[in-house]
């Protein structure tokens, strides 16, 4: 294990009792459900049960758990994914494989895979299938990001030759992600550890200064925020002005929404103290990030509205 790796990992072990300390009665939860051959190609399913009985049909969240690119679980997201399932959503929480079993693109062919995944639950439960919605934090808001891409632009599909994304994409909610992995590398290096996940992500002899970056095969089409247009969905976004992870990524990728999606509404904070993925530890009553969840839920009352935007 890398520094790189450590050092996300010892981040999902510090914060984990903080962002999982609110629990909730009466969610069911069922674990492991396969999408695909590989060991981490699991998902777990988050709903009350009373929304199985009321004849109708209920949105779906699919939530992509960040982790640096590198570490990171969805059972490390237990506590928002209880969180969306009490407001009478169901929550599709995923795993995916993550370098160096799978590097660029090959990873995001899986995160595909497990969103289309969604589709058999239909058989099963009264999900609505044009209610879905992404989110992720962090890599994972980058990953919900990436999948919107090759949904909205077909060019960008078929140049990193990527299965078609085959859910209805009708909602996104990015939490403190990375969008433009170029302006990324041009920040702060983390003490060496964003160039580290960089190398093992494109699984390529990156320079220590980035130099030959561009000769990366995928180069053009590695940042969603490259390929935001006017087909993509309603957004919400949330950031930190001061993130230490994600510098200068959350404002300039709204600017980028803002003028195209039908429907869209943000949240920022400031202070060094509500840093990266603040919104997580809503458990603890941090007021910032109380504030972000419920205008998350503002958004999606909104969008799953009998309305359309286009």
């Amino acid at each position: 294990m890398n520094k790189a790796q450590l050092v996300f990992k010892a981040v999902d072990g510090i914060c984990y009792p903080m962002q999982n300390v609110k629990k909730y009665k009466n969610i069911v939860s069922i674990r492991d459900i396969p999408y695909g051959e590989g060991e981490r190609q699991k998902a777990d399913l988050y709903f009350k049960p009373e929304i199985l009985k009321d004849g109708k049909k209920h949105p779906l969240i699919i939530y992509f758990h960040g982790g640096g690119f590198l570490m990171g679980d969805k059972k490390c997201r237990v506590g928002i994914s209880e969180f969306y399932a009490n407001e009478g959503y169901f929550v599709y929480n995923v795993n995916y494989e993550m370098p160096p079993e799978a590097a660029c693109p090959q990873m995001f062919y899986g995160c595909v895979k497990g969103a289309n995944s969604a589709l058999k639950l239909l058989d099963k439960y009264n999900i609505d299938e044009n209610k879905i919605i992404l989110t992720g934090d962090s890599s994972g808001a980058f990953i919900c990001s990436y999948v919107a891409a090759l949904k909205f632009d077909d060019e960008l599909r078929k140049a990193v030759e990527c299965e078609e994304v085959t859910i209805n994409i009708n909602g996104l909610m990015l939490m403190c992600g990375i969008y433009d992995l170029e302006v990324l590398l041009k920040g702060s290096s983390l003490f060496g550890v964003i160039p580290q996940t960089a190398k093992m992500v494109l699984d390529f002899d990156l320079k220590k200064d980035f130099s030959n970056i561009k000769d990366f095969k995928y180069y053009d089409y590695i940042s969603p925020a490259h390929f935001v247009n006017d087909k993509w969905c309603p957004t919400f976004i949330c950031w930190a002005d001061d993130d230490l992870v994600c510098q200068n990524q959350g404002e300039p990728m709204a600017e980028k929404l803002q003028k195209c999606v039908p429907y869209f509404d943000s949240y920022h904070v400031k202070g060094f103290h509500n840093n990266h993925c603040f919104h997580l530890n809503f458990g603890m009553g941090n007021k910032p990030a109380v504030e972000c969840m419920y205008k998350s839920l503002e958004f999606l009352k909104e969008i799953t509205k009998e309305v359309s935007y286009k």
